[in-house]
């Protein structure tokens, strides 16, 4: 069995054009967003709904400008502490919902500034990153793809298809670690069992959402497991998994029962396998999102 997905045939046109057009709808700065800058960096953007409640609510210094909505604190440190105090209030208020008790890291290049709850990143605006796990495993003639279905009680998309393995990188974790914990945690699957795992891409996710901005860096990692291997759910937060030919993933992806994000760490998977025209909008769509570095 070869170590990685091979195709030889492609999408026809009219799936294309479908999925490009769900892209088109699904991502991207849609409406107006002002510029969230913090001690000086654009690290967020601001809806009219969170920046007027951030008018309402910040303690510490505060101006609009041309170019955005500017929070100036002495440091990072304490910057990080008025937001986190100020989306604490929100979640008392019953305007944040989602509260983890988790916190991610708001980096600028390679720098980790601050970090802070990450129910409070969608409101503002900031980028957080992801890991995402393609399972890909070769039955009856063919590649298949493992999907899990969202536990009904997930915060976010509750009951939708997603990958074999997504989970966001909590502070101070490396994507390594982020994806063999998740893997354990959401699929029972141990190192031995991710014998090809290899990060495959890095694809810029940003698209409004009913609380704010999601804008996340997703880490693409695919794996081959073996036609005997099941994954099976540890932490609660998935339902089951399923086994879905190529033509089923299509049809779930069309019927608007997948998570978007894992919709489109498949979508990258078909474009890199050759499922899709490289002169298709969609196609070139996505590698105008890769994410540097």
């Amino acid at each position: 069995m070869s170590a990685a997905p091979q195709f030889v045939h492609v999408l026809d046109d009219t799936t294309q054009d479908k999925l490009w057009q769900w892209a088109q709808t699904n991502y991207g700065l849609h409406g107006s967003w002002q510029t969230l800058w913090l001690n000086g960096l654009a690290l967020g953007r601001l809806n009219g709904q969170w920046q007027a409640q951030i008018e309402k609510d910040w303690q510490g210094k505060w101006e609009m400008r041309s170019d955005g909505m500017h929070l100036c604190v002495d440091n990072w440190l304490s910057l990080g502490d008025a937001l986190q105090h100020m989306a604490h209030d929100w979640k008392q208020l019953g305007i944040l919902h989602g509260w983890r008790d988790e916190r991610f890291d708001v980096c600028y290049q390679d720098s980790i500034l601050f970090t802070l709850e990450r129910a409070a990143f969608r409101p503002l605006g900031l980028m957080s990153k992801a890991v995402h796990l393609n399972g890909f495993t070769f039955k009856d003639g063919e590649w298949q793809l493992w999907i899990g279905r969202r536990s009904e009680h997930k915060a976010v998309d509750p009951n939708k298809l997603d990958n074999l393995v997504g989970g966001g990188v909590s502070c101070g974790e490396d994507i390594t670690a982020t994806i063999l914990r998740e893997s354990e945690e959401e699929a029972g699957l141990s190192p031995h069992h991710l014998q090809h795992l290899k990060l495959q891409n890095q694809l810029h996710s940003l698209r409004s959402v009913s609380r704010g901005l999601h804008n996340e860096i997703l880490y693409i990692f695919d794996t081959v497991l073996s036609s005997d291997v099941v994954p099976e759910n540890q932490d609660g937060e998935v339902a089951g998994f399923e086994l879905m030919k190529i033509n089923q993933v299509i049809e779930a992806m069309l019927s608007d029962v997948m998570m978007n994000d894992a919709q489109l760490v498949i979508l990258d998977a078909f474009e890199r396998y050759g499922l899709m025209n490289p002169q298709h909008d969609l196609s070139k769509w996505l590698k105008s999102i890769k994410a540097n570095g």
